[in-house]
């Protein structure tokens, strides 16, 4: 049997601009995939290649049994896909939206009711069923299209940057949803927030149009070559100067009220921190080996390709 999504060499050009350079991705059964990248990556064109949105090139590229090369109008049937861009309809309200999909993908009557209560409860839409979709707030407008996306259940679901642009305890309640669907259906989720990429099952790490590595989470971080240390300090942008240049030291990332600092040997090069960060007279409150994160990672990963 093949898998769900099996694509070999996948590129797309826009004009000029080779978007894709030749994706070889492979993904089956229910799972929640982060695909990942810098902007310009190619993390969009990505995705709407595979909702069947693009006309591309590729050795092979099937999705749910589809060729994407060909007439791919069943397989939109099978997927659910939400844009970088809100794109229902903006005059009608939460309820007319759901039941236009529910039209497109000849749902019985029956059937649109309960799913529609179920998802509208579950989003917390439900209170909202007759406002305009246009009159939402951001959080709830993808709250909406996730649960649009959701109605027909399809097979596969396709999310880009769905939560972009909402407020933390929106994005919190949108990364739950898909939570508790990650065991049914394959979802594919573009996201800029790398906490979020910890989160999933495997993750996609696109670099200049390419698949640099899909993996789990946690085999990934076995990629990065020395150790981290964490720096917590007062003044942390006072701790990325004190040891920028630093013999061992190939990398720093703020994180919150600290720094996550990437060395080569984490027990060598400790005392040497130390004595860099006192003589400038910075505060350091703890400093410590720690585990290595998703950005950890993948900033190593992009100083090594760049």
């Amino acid at each position: 049997m093949t898998a769900a999504i099996e694509l070999l060499g996948l590129a797309k050009r826009f004009g000029r601009k080779q978007a894709l350079l030749g994706i070889d991705l492979a993904l089956d059964g229910a799972q929640l995939v982060g695909v990942v990248g810098p902007d310009g990556a190619g993390k969009t064109t990505l995705l709407r290649a595979i909702a069947g949105l693009l006309e591309i090139e590729a050795r092979t590229a099937r999705v749910l049994g589809h060729d994407l090369r060909g007439d791919v109008r069943a397989l939109k049937a099978c997927i659910g896909y939400v844009p970088q861009v809100f794109a229902l309809q903006r005059e009608l309200s939460v309820m007319e939206n759901l039941r236009f999909t529910a039209r497109l993908h000849r749902l019985a009557a029956d059937v649109f009711e309960r799913r529609a209560a179920q998802l509208l409860e579950r989003t917390e839409l439900a209170p909202f069923a007759d406002r305009r979709a246009a009159a939402l707030s951001g959080g709830m407008k993808q709250k909406l299209a996730i649960a649009n996306a959701l109605l027909p259940e399809p097979a596969l679901l396709v999310l880009d940057e769905c939560t972009a642009g909402v407020d933390v305890l929106a994005r919190a309640e949108i990364f739950e949803l898909l939570d508790e669907r990650r065991a049914d259906v394959l979802t594919l989720l573009s996201t800029s927030y790398l906490d979020e990429a910890e989160r999933c099952d495997r993750l996609a790490l696109l670099h200049q149009g390419r698949a640099m590595h899909v993996d789990t989470p946690a085999r990934l971080k076995r990629l990065l070559p020395g150790a981290i240390v964490g720096v917590r300090s007062a003044r942390p942008r006072a701790v990325l100067e004190a040891v920028r240049g630093l013999d061992g030291v190939l990398g720093a990332l703020l994180v919150g009220d600290g720094v996550s600092l990437h060395v080569d040997d984490a027990q060598r090069r400790m005392p040497q921190l130390s004595a860099a960060l006192a003589a400038r007279g910075v505060p350091v409150d703890e400093m410590a080996p720690a585990e290595p994160s998703i950005e950890d990672l993948f900033v190593a990963l992009l100083e090594r390709h760049d």
